[in-house]
């Protein structure tokens, strides 16, 4: 059944008419019709189903009927990236959103090569990526800042785990970690980190080096091996 993000609050018996975009998708793209039903979640009330009760040339109107499935706690990952080529970058944060990282976080290194970050398109591919992989929930997406802000700013309950080319660091996949606890993968520029960056990294006291594999990694890559093994450290604490 289709999926569609909203963010308007659910009630049964209510409602509510997509924007112009979601209608054309739903009418000229799946070719649904009046009495035909879909789901939609907003990120607070978990998922709902709805109904098509109205049908015009730009809008189409929802009758929300009952909730599917309750809000579920979900992990708290946040993934920090060099920004990418933009296609390289929208694959990136299609798969990062279907593992389930909390927030997406662009970072500008001394090695970074491309330093636009189009907020509104991630947006869009992490609201179609959620909708397709039937998590209730869209990653935030944070501004891009300087890596030393960030690090200056942050949180001291937050793990921030980073990949870590010397080898001389433990294998990510073997870590024992709290499931419960909120942490963070960065992954560095393509150019990699340079050595007051890696030297800035290791003197903060929540940040801690790791290794992903024994062969050099494409940026995106790194970050979805990185992202997809605290997913299964997690499920196993």
């Amino acid at each position: 059944m289709i999926r569609l993000y909203s963010e308007t609050s659910f009630f049964e018996n209510q409602e509510i008419s997509l924007d112009e975009k979601q209608s054309h998708y739903i009418q000229n793209v799946m070719r649904l019709h009046q009495g035909d039903e879909i789901l939609l979640f907003n990120g607070r009330q978990g998922e709902w189903k709805a109904r098509i009760s109205g049908v015009s040339k730009k809008t189409i109107t929802l009758l929300l009927l009952s909730q599917s499935s309750v809000q579920r706690q979900e992990g708290d990952l946040w993934l920090l990236f060099s920004p990418l080529k933009p296609k390289r970058q929208e694959f990136l944060v299609e798969k990062a959103t279907e593992l389930g990282v909390s927030c997406l976080c662009p970072l500008r290194f001394e090695r970074t090569n491309f330093f636009k970050v189009n907020v509104e398109k991630m947006q869009a591919h992490v609201r179609e990526a959620a909708e397709q992989c039937g998590r209730l929930t869209l990653p935030e997406i944070k501004p891009l800042v300087s890596f030393p802000e960030l690090l200056k700013n942050w949180p001291h309950n937050r793990l921030l785990f980073f990949g870590d080319e010397s080898l001389t660091s433990p294998v990510l996949s073997t870590l024992t970690l709290d499931a419960q606890k909120p942490c963070a993968f960065l992954v560095g520029p393509e150019g990699g980190f340079t050595s007051s960056e890696l030297a800035l990294l290791k003197s903060h006291e929540v940040v801690q080096g790791v290794t992903l594999n024994s062969h050099i990694l494409r940026a995106e890559t790194a970050a979805l091996v990185g992202v997809a093994y605290f997913q299964m450290i997690a499920e196993r604490s």
